[in-house]
């Protein structure tokens, strides 16, 4: 069984090729392009996974797309609605993307396979498991264990931003969820952007500057004690609780209030 696995509209987009239990052929679009954390669909990507283990689209058992669209775009209208009439710019610039392109996915997956190679469109199994079911599965499946705990932690999916899962075999159950807004990926991405680097391309430059700091510094035990009295509130089970009242991704266009930010720091 020959299965086509397929990351784009994003960033970093990338296509995959496994045949039954083993990875064939996996490969980034900006390899080909040359694009730094290129979105578009993956078509140099999918082509050379085909090509290298010679086989055409028609020959594919499924193609898998890394997240439920339609349970994205759910996530979308029930944020709007319940921070409206807050968000008002940023829901009429989404919302006629989505309109036009993104819950047309399917559509617009077959075309550009199409592009690639011919297929019976009617044949074709296309499949969209969850986002964090995703991450889960590119960790649980190639590793050497039959049973495993399984944590996954990013930004947002559809509407979990981080899950605990159960591995056994060829299954993963989600046991637990943490549902946006609130999610420490989002936190760390709002700390990149504040401090001037883009967003899903510079947060690997926080890391990186992050050994430079003094952990003794008494202004850092400062800066620990605002943050935890502020933005982030340490639930006993380990999960977060973000005060949106200094982030504005979930409706807005950037990813923080700057002038609450800029307030925090007078206070330290």
């Amino acid at each position: 069984m020959y299965i086509l696995g397929i990351s784009a509209y994003y960033h970093d987009s990338a296509a995959a090729i496994i045949k039954d239990d083993e990875i064939l052929s996996a490969v980034q679009e900006e390899r080909f392009t040359r694009k730094k954390h290129d979105p578009s669909f993956p078509s140099n990507a999918v082509r050379f996974c085909l090509s290298n283990e010679g086989i055409a689209v028609d020959e594919l058992d499924a193609v898998v797309f890394y997240d439920k669209p339609l349970l994205k775009f759910e996530r979308l209208l029930e944020t709007y609605y319940a921070f409206a009439p807050k968000g008002f710019n940023s829901f009429s610039s989404a919302i006629p993307v989505w309109i036009k392109e993104k819950l047309m996915l399917k559509k617009l997956i077959l075309d550009e396979l199409s592009s690639i190679g011919s297929f019976d469109k009617n044949k074709i199994k296309l499949l969209f498991p969850e986002h964090h079911l995703s991450h889960a599965g590119s960790a649980f499946f190639p590793s050497p264990f039959y049973e495993s705990a399984i944590l996954t932690i990013d930004g947002v999916g559809e509407w979990a931003t981080a899950s605990i899962c159960h591995g056994e075999g060829n299954k993963i159950k989600i046991i637990k969820e943490l549902k946006f807004p609130h999610s420490v990926g989002l936190l760390y991405t709002a700390f990149t952007y504040y401090l001037g680097f883009k967003v899903n391309s510079g947060e690997y430059k926080l890391m990186g500057l992050a050994p430079y700091g003094d952990p003794q510094s008494d202004r850092v035990e400062k800066y620990i004690d605002i943050i935890k009295k502020e933005l982030v509130h340490i639930n006993d089970d380990g999960s977060i609780w973000l005060n949106q009242d200094y982030f504005d991704y979930a409706t807005g266009l950037r990813m923080v209030n700057e002038n609450k930010w800029r307030h925090l720091e007078m206070v330290q």
